[in-house]
C-alpha cells in the first residue's frame, strides 16, 4: 500500500497598500542621505555662510564710510547685506552641481538608477531636496547678513522686520530655483566643471556684457538674466520690474534647464 503525499505551495500573500520606503517618498529619503552623506554639502555651506556674513560686514562698513563722506546710503539693510549673494549664490551652483555631476563622474549614477529606476522620478526627487536645503540656506544666510551688517552702518540702514523676513524670503526663493537650474543643466552637461562655468556666464558676465555693447535690445534682454530678477528678488526693488515678474522669469529659466536635463536623462544611458 503506496500513500501519495500532496505538496502545497502557498500562495504569495497579496499586497494590499503601497510598499513603505517605496515611491516618491522613498525616492526622496535616498537622495536626503546622500546629500547629507558627502562632505561637499557641508562645505558648500559653510564657505556660503562665511561668504554672505563677510560680505556682508564690508558692505555694510563701507555704507557707514560713505556716510561720513556726505554720500547717501540711506538703504535698509537687508539690502545692503544681499549685495553678499552676488559671491556666495555661486557657492549654491557649486551644491547643486556636484549633487548630480558628482554621481557622473564616480559612476555612483548607475547605483543610484538601479535604486529609483525611474528616470523622471529620481530627477525629481533630487531637485526637489536639494531645492529646499538651499531654501532654507539662503533665507538663513540673509537674516544673518542683515544682522551683521547693520550695526556697521551706524543707523544709516534702518530696517523693518517685514523688510527683513522679505528679503530672506527673497534669498530663498532666488537661490532655490538657482538650484533648480544648477541641477537640470548639469543633467545635461554631466560636467561639474562645463555646468558651473556655464552659469557663472549666465549670472555675472552675460548680463554685463550685455549692458555695455551698446544696443538697446541686448540692454532689454538683459533685464531678463537670472541675476537681475533675483536681484528684484533680493532687494524688494521695482526696477526694472516687479517682484512678481521677476519670479516669473526666474521659473522660465529653472523649468527650461529642467526640462532640458529631463529630455537628456531619458535619452541618454548612464
Amino acid at each position: 500500500m503506496t500513500t501519495a503525499t500532496t505538496a502545497t505551495t502557498a500562495a504569495p500573500p497579496r499586497l494590499t497598500g503601497p510598499v513603505r520606503g517605496g515611491g516618491f517618498r522613498g525616492a526622496v529619503a535616498f537622495e536626503w542621505t546622500k546629500l547629507w552623506s558627502v562632505r561637499a554639502t557641508w562645505w558648500n555651506l559653510a564657505v556660503g555662510l562665511l561668504l554672505t556674513v563677510g560680505f556682508a560686514a564690508m558692505v555694510g562698513a563701507s555704507a557707514d564710510a560713505s556716510a561720513k563722506k556726505g554720500i547717501d546710503v540711506a538703504v535698509p539693510a537687508p539690502h545692503h547685506a544681499s549685495q553678499a549673494f552676488l559671491i556666495s549664490q555661486l557657492t549654491v551652483v557649486v551644491l547643486a552641481t556636484l549633487a548630480l555631476t558628482g554621481e557622473y563622474s564616480s559612476g555612483s549614477i548607475r547605483t543610484t538608477l538601479q535604486g529609483v529606476p525611474a528616470r523622471g522620478r529620481m530627477l525629481g526627487s533630487k531637485t526637489l531636496v536639494v531645492l529646499a536645503v538651499v531654501a532654507a540656506a539662503g533665507s538663513v544666510f540673509s537674516v544673518l547678513g542683515t544682522l551683521v551688517a547693520a550695526p556697521l552702518m551706524r543707523g544709516h540702514g534702518d530696517y523693518t522686520g517685514g523688510q527683513m523676513l522679505g528679503s530672506a524670503l527673497g534669498a530663498g526663493v532666488y537661490l532655490a530655483l538657482l538650484a533648480v537650474m544648477s541641477v537640470g543643466l548639469g543633467t545635461v552637461l554631466r560636467s561639474a566643471a562645463g555646468t558651473i562655468t556655464t552659469l557663472i556666464m549666465v549670472l555675472l558676465a552675460l548680463p554685463q556684457l550685455m549692458g555695455v555693447v551698446g544696443a538697446r535690445w541686448l540692454e532689454t534682454a538683459a533685464d531678463f538674466m537670472p541675476s537681475v530678477a533675483g536681484t528684484v528678488l533680493l532687494t524688494q526693488d521695482h526696477d526694472p520690474y516687479g517682484g512678481g515678474t521677476a519670479l516669473l522669469v526666474l521659473l522660465l529659466w529653472s523649468l527650461a534647464c529642467y526640462a532640458a536635463g529631463t529630455v537628456v536623462l531619458r535619452r541618454r544611458d548612464a
